[in-house]
C-alpha cells in the first residue's frame, strides 16, 4: 500500500512537471546585425513546428513557444541561430554575416548565372559597396581600380566627360575597343547617364570563352550590370545624398608680365610695341583667377524596394548636378528607374525594366591649342597685358561719329593685338556649346517553365537615345563672331545644331535545360537573337545673326551654310548555344558557339562563326584535399575562344555611295565600297587559378592570357580621293597576366578587409599589311604627327626626334643622328616613348569598428609615357604667346649650359622626346570616413553619414596637370597618352548621408 502511494505520487509529480515544461510562454526580443543595426523581416520560427513570425522594422518580434522550445532565427546572408528558450520570456539575437565561400557565390554570365566555384572562364566582380560612398557620376568610374584586367582612364576632369574602359588591351586600329555592357539584359556600348546608385554588382567577362556567346558584340569584353530589384514581403525606402566641392589639383605657373616682355624682346623686338602700347598701361590680368573657380557637386537619390511573393518592385529617382572648376562647364542628370518582377502563374514569370535618363551638358573647348579654340590652353598662353573686355582698355578706338569701334564697345571681349583669332579664355568660354540627351532603356522578358528543368525565356529590349547639340558664336562679343570688325557687309555670328536619334532593338529567345543524375550535371542553352540599330542624323549650320542673339536658332540665321541629313540601319541575326557538363563537382567542361550574320558585309562574308571551349578542375573537391582544414578551394581552369568585331565597318560597306548637297545640288563620292571586307577575329587563350584558404579569409585569383586579332580593319586614301577605302589586313597581339587577392585581415568588432589587383599587358602590332607604318595625330603647333604605328611596336607609340643637347655656343636645340648618316633629317625620327603601361593596379583597404568605418582606394599606373603637348605649346617660344616658367631656364648667353633652347629657335619646332614624360603615378583615389548608427534614430531604421576625399593626392613625376590624360581618345583609343589643353583633374571633398525607413 505504501509502495502504491509512492508510485502514484511519483507519476503525478512527473506529469505535473511535464505539463509545466510544455506550457507555452510568449518570448519577445530584438534582432540586430553585426553592427548593432536592427534587422527587419528576419524569420523567427519554433523548431519542429510550422509556428513562425517575422521581425518588424525595428527588429522586434514576439513568438509563442514552450518553455523548453528552440527558437530559430534566419536571415539571408547571415548565419542561422538556434537558441533554447530555457523558461525565458525575453531573448535578443545578434546575427553574424555568413563567410560566403566561393561555392555559394552566384554570378551573372552570358544569358544565365553560374556558381563562381564552377566557373571555367575569366570573370571579375565589382560590387556596389566598392564605390557606394564616392562622388562618381559614371559606371566607368565605379570600375576604376576595383578589378584586374580592366583599365579605366579618366582623361579629363570636365563634368560629364567620358572615360576610356579597356579590357585586356587594345584589339583594333579602326574598330571600337569599348566593351559591351549588358544592363538588366539590355545590350549597349554606351553607359552615359546610368545611375550608379541603382547598381548591385558588375561582372567583367574577360576571355573569349566567356564572351564568345555574345558574338559580334563581345570582341572587346563584356560587362554585365545587375541593378536593384524589389524583395518579397519587404518595404524599404532609401534616401542617399552627397554634396561636395572641387578644386584644381595642380596649377601650371606662367611668366609674369615682366618676364613675358623680356622673352618677347628675344623672340622679336617688334612684338614689344603691342605689349607696351599705352592702351594696355597698368593692366596685368591673372587669367587663372578669371577662369578657375570652385566646383560644386550635388547628388540626390530616392528609392523604394518591396512587394509580395508574386509582385516585386524597385523604383528610384536620381538627380545629379556637377559644376566644374571652369565655368560654364556643367553636367546635370535626372534619371528614373523601375524594375518589376511578377509571378503570373506557377509556371510563368515576368520581368521588366525601364530606365529614363535626361542629361544636360554645358561643354567647353578643351583638348586643343588656342588657335583651334582650346580654352584651357588659352588660359596659359594669353598675355597678361590684355584685359578681359575691350572697355577696360585705357585707350579705346572710335569712329568718325565718336562711337567706339568693334572690339572696344561695352560687353565685347578685348581683341588679341597679335592674332585676333587667338581669343582670351573668357571669350572662348562664352561660346554656346551645349548638349541635351534623352534616353530610354527598356526591357520586357518572360520566363516559362515548360517542363521540369526546361525553361524558355524571351526578351525584348530597346535603347533609344535622342540628342541635340548646339554650338554658337554670337555676332557681337568676340572677334571670331564679328568676323571682319567694322565691316557691315559681312554676315556675322555662326553656329550649328545637330540632332540625332539612335534606336537599338534586340529580340532574344533562349531555351535552357538541366539534367542531373548521380554525379553528372549537364546544363544546355540554345538561343537566337535579332538586333536592329537605326540612326538618324541631321545638321544645320548658319551664319548672319542679330547682335543680340546668344543661342543658335535656325530661323534666326541669314544664310544656311550646311543642311545635312543622314540615315543608316544595321541589322544582325545570331544563333547560339552553350553546354556545361560537370562530373562529381570536380571536373567541368564548357562549350559555346555563336553564328552571327551582319548587314554591313556582302553576302559572301556576312556570317561569322565564333566557338569557345573551357574546362576546370576543382582540386579541392578531390578526396585527398576535401577535408583539408587550410585549403577551402583550389581550382585550375583554361579556355580558348573566338569573337568577331565589325563595329568600325560602315553600314553599307560593299557599295559605292554618292552624296547630294541639298543646298547647292552638287553630287560627290561619299563612300568607296569593298565587297571583300570581313570580320576582325579575336582568338584568345586563357589559363587561370582560383585559391581560397583559411576559411575563405584569403582568396587569390590569377590569369594568364594571349589574344590575337587578325584581319584588322585598315584605311587607305587613294590619290585624288578624300574618302577612305576600307580593307582587311594586319594582326595585333595582347598578352598578359593578372593577379587579384582578397583578404579578411581582422574579424570581430574591429574588421579589416583588403583587395589588391594588378594587371600586366603587352601590346604589339605583328602585321600592318600594305602600309608598313601609319602616322597619326597631327600637333598643329609644329605641323607634325606624334604617333607612329609600326610592325613590332605597340599601339600608342610616340615618334619623333631624339634630343642630343642644347648647343652652348648658339643656344640651338640639336638632335641625334640616329641612323648614322652624318646628318639630321626626318629619317632620324624614331620611337621616343609609349603610352602603354607596363602594369596598372588598384588597392582597397576597408576598416570598421562597430559603427565607424574607413575605406581607402589607391590606384596606379606604371611604365607609361605621356606626350606633354601642352608643355610643348608653353615652351616653344616661337611667337607672342605667354609661356610657362620653365623657359626661365632658356639659353641666353654663349657658353651657358641648359636643356632649354634659346627663344625663337626654329630647331625647337619639332616633335621630340623633349616633351615625352614619365606618366607613371600612384594616386590616393578616394578616402572615406563614415559612421553607421547602430540603433534606429530620428524615426529611421538606419542612418549613416560619411565624408569622402577623392583624388586626394597623386605621386608622380609628370609636370602637367595630371598624368591620366587622353586629349585625342575616342572609342578606338589608338592615340592615348597625349596631353594638349586637357581639362584639369579635380580634388573633391564631399559630405554624404544615407538613410532607410
Amino acid at each position: 500500500m505504501k509502495f502504491t502511494k509512492s508510485l502514484i505520487f511519483s507519476i503525478t509529480s512527473l506529469l505535473f512537471s511535464l505539463i509545466a515544461m510544455a506550457q507555452d510562454v510568449t518570448v519577445s526580443g530584438r534582432i540586430k546585425d553585426e553592427r548593432g543595426m536592427p534587422v527587419s523581416n528576419a524569420i523567427v520560427s519554433l523548431k519542429g513546428t510550422a509556428r513562425s513570425t517575422i521581425s518588424d522594422m525595428d527588429g522586434n518580434f514576439q513568438l509563442k513557444t514552450p518553455t523548453n522550445g528552440v527558437i530559430i532565427v534566419s536571415y539571408v546572408g547571415y548565419v542561422t541561430v538556434n537558441e533554447m528558450v530555457n523558461n525565458r520570456t525575453k531573448i535578443d539575437f545578434q546575427l553574424e554575416p555568413e563567410l560566403q565561400s566561393l561555392k555559394e557565390v552566384v554570378i551573372n554570365v552570358g544569358y544565365g548565372s553560374q556558381k563562381k566555384s564552377k566557373l571555367t572562364t575569366a570573370v571579375s566582380t565589382v560590387r556596389a559597396d566598392a564605390f557606394a560612398d564616392r562622388p562618381i557620376y559614371s559606371v566607368a568610374q565605379a570600375l576604376q581600380g576595383n578589378a584586374a584586367g580592366i583599365t579605366v582612364t579618366q582623361p579629363s576632369g570636365k563634368p560629364g566627360s567620358g572615360l576610356d574602359v579597356r579590357i585586356r588591351g587594345l584589339n583594333s586600329i579602326n574598330s571600337g575597343n569599348n566593351p559591351l555592357y549588358v544592363i538588366d539584359g539590355i545590350q549597349t556600348t554606351n553607359i552615359d547617364g546610368i545611375n550608379t546608385d541603382d547598381i548591385v554588382d558588375m561582372q567583367i567577362l574577360k576571355d573569349a570563352s566567356a564572351t564568345a556567346i555574345y558574338g559580334v558584340n563581345g570582341a572587346s569584353g563584356v560587362i554585365i550590370i545587375t541593378t536593384k530589384r524589389g524583395k518579397a514581403n519587404k518595404n524599404i525606402f532609401e534616401f542617399n545624398s552627397f554634396v561636395g566641392i572641387s578644386n584644381v589639383v595642380k596649377n601650371i605657373d606662367v611668366l609674369n608680365l615682366g618676364q613675358y616682355k623680356t622673352m618677347l624682346s628675344e623672340i622679336n623686338p617688334s612684338y614689344l610695341s603691342n605689349a607696351n602700347n599705352p592702351r594696355y598701361e597698368g593692366i596685368n590680368t591673372n587669367w587663372a583667377d578669371q577662369v578657375l573657380d570652385t566646383g560644386v557637386d550635388q547628388n540626390y537619390n530616392f528609392s523604394y524596394a518591396g512587394g509580395t511573393d508574386n509582385l516585386r518592385i524597385y523604383g528610384a529617382l536620381g538627380y545629379q548636378n556637377t559644376n566644374g572648376v571652369i565655368s560654364p562647364s556643367e553636367y546635370k542628370r535626372l534619371s528614373g528607374k523601375l524594375n518589376v518582377d511578377a509571378n503570373l502563374t506557377g509556371w510563368l514569370k515576368l520581368n521588366a525594366s525601364l530606365n529614363i535618363i535626361n542629361s544636360d551638358l554645358s561643354n567647353i573647348g578643351d583638348n586643343n591649342s588656342v588657335g583651334q579654340g582650346g580654352a584651357v590652353m588659352s588660359l596659359f598662353v594669353t598675355p597678361a597685358f590684355m584685359p578681359t573686355y575691350g572697355s577696360e582698355l585705357k585707350v579705346r578706338d572710335k569712329d568718325a561719329s565718336g562711337n567706339y569701334t568693334d572690339g572696344y564697345k561695352e560687353g565685347q571681349f578685348a581683341k588679341n593685338p597679335y592674332q585676333s583669332a587667338w581669343e582670351n579664355p573668357v571669350s572662348l568660354l562664352a561660346r554656346q556649346n551645349i548638349s541635351n540627351v534623352n534616353r530610354v532603356l527598356s526591357n520586357l522578358g518572360f520566363e516559362a517553365t515548360l517542363l521540369k528543368d526546361l525553361v524558355w525565356k524571351t526578351n525584348l529590349s530597346t535603347d533609344i537615345k535622342v540628342q541635340e547639340d548646339k554650338y554658337f558664336v554670337d555676332a557681337y562679343r568676340s572677334s571670331a563672331g564679328r568676323v571682319n570688325d567694322n565691316d557691315s557687309t559681312v554676315d556675322k555670328g555662326y553656329g550649328n545644331v545637330t540632332n540625332s536619334q539612335n534606336v537599338n532593338i534586340n529580340f532574344e529567345n533562349t531555351l535552357g535545360y538541366k539534367i542531373s543524375k548521380d554525379k553528372n550535371d549537364l546544363n544546355l542553352l540554345f538561343g537566337n537573337s535579332v538586333q536592329k540599330n537605326k540612326e538618324d542624323w541631321a545638321r544645320i549650320s548658319g551664319r548672319g545673326f542679330d547682335t543680340a542673339v546668344r543661342s543658335f536658332e535656325t530661323n534666326k540665321a541669314k544664310i544656311i551654310t550646311e543642311n545635312q541629313v543622314r540615315e543608316k540601319e544595321i541589322t544582325n541575326a545570331s544563333f547560339f548555344g552553350r553546354a556545361i557538363y560537370t562530373f562529381d563537382n570536380k571536373y567541368i567542361l564548357s562549350g559555346v558557339f555563336r553564328a552571327s550574320g551582319v548587314s554591313q558585309l556582302s553576302k559572301d562574308n556576312k556570317w561569322g562563326y565564333f566557338p569557345g571551349v573551357s574546362a576546370a578542375w576543382i582540386i579541392s573537391n578531390e578526396n585527398f584535399l576535401k577535408e583539408n582544414k587550410v585549403v577551402n578551394q583550389l581550382k585550375i581552369r583554361g579556355g580558348w575562344g573566338q569573337t568577331g568585331n565589325v563595329s568600325g565597318i560602315p553600314a553599307y560597306s560593299s557599295y559605292d555611295l554618292n552624296y547630294t548637297d541639298p543646298i547647292n545640288g552638287g553630287t560627290s563620292l561619299d563612300q568607296i565600297g569593298n565587297s571583300d571586307l570581313r570580320w576582325e577575329t579575336n582568338t584568345d587563350i586563357n589559363i587561370g587559378l582560383d585559391l581560397a584558404i583559411l576559411n575563405n579569409r584569403i582568396k587569390f585569383t590569377t590569369d594568364v592570357y594571349k589574344k590575337n586579332t587578325k584581319n584588322l580593319l585598315q584605311v587607305i586614301y587613294f590619290p585624288g580621293f578624300s574618302q577612305p577605302y576600307f580593307y582587311n589586313v594586319g594582326e595585333i597581339e595582347n598578352k598578359g597576366v593578372e593577379f587579384s587577392i582578397d583578404t579578411q585581415n581582422f574579424k570581430g568588432d574591429f574588421k579589416w578587409n583588403t583587395n589588391f589587383n594588378i594587371s600586366f599587358n603587352t601590346n604589339v602590332i605583328n602585321k600592318l599589311g600594305l602600309q608598313k607604318t601609319l602616322d597619326l595625330q597631327t600637333l598643329t603647333s609644329v605641323g607634325e604627327k606624334v604617333v607612329r604605328l609600326k610592325e613590332g611596336r605597340s599601339l600608342g607609340t610616340f615618334y619623333g626626334y631624339k634630343v642630343d643637347k642644347v648647343d652652348a655656343a648658339s643656344g640651338a636645340l640639336l638632335y641625334k643622328d640616329t641612323n648614322g648618316d652624318g646628318q639630321v633629317t626626318p629619317d632620324d625620327r624614331t620611337e621616343i616613348g609609349s603610352a602603354m603601361p607596363d602594369y596598372v593596379f588598384g588597392l582597397t583597404n576597408s576598416f570598421s569598428y562597430k559603427g565607424a568605418y574607413l575605406d581607402v582606394l589607391v590606384t596606379g599606373s606604371q611604365g607609361n609615357d605621356v606626350y606633354n603637348a601642352s608643355r610643348m605649346d608653353l615652351t616653344l617660344m616661337s611667337d607672342f604667346k605667354n609661356q610657362s616658367t620653365e623657359v626661365l631656364n632658356r639659353w641666353t648667353t654663349p657658353g651657358q649650359v641648359t636643356n632649354t633652347p634659346r627663344a625663337n629657335d626654329p630647331n625647337a619646332l619639332h616633335v621630340s622626346d623633349r616633351f615625352v614624360e614619365d606618366g607613371s603615378y600612384v594616386r590616393i583615389k578616394a578616402v572615406t570616413i563614415g559612421y553607421k548608427f547602430t540603433k534606429p534614430i530620428l524615426g529611421l531604421n538606419s542612418l549613416s553619414i560619411y565624408t569622402t576625399a577623392q583624388n586626394l593626392y597623386t605621386f608622380t613625376k609628370y609636370k602637367g596637370f595630371d598624368p591620366e590624360v587622353g586629349a585625342f581618345n575616342d572609342n578606338k583609343g589608338v592615340t592615348p597618352g597625349i596631353d594638349l589643353g586637357t581639362y584639369p583633374q579635380v580634388k573633391t571633398f564631399v559630405f554624404g548621408i544615407k538613410a532607410s525607413f
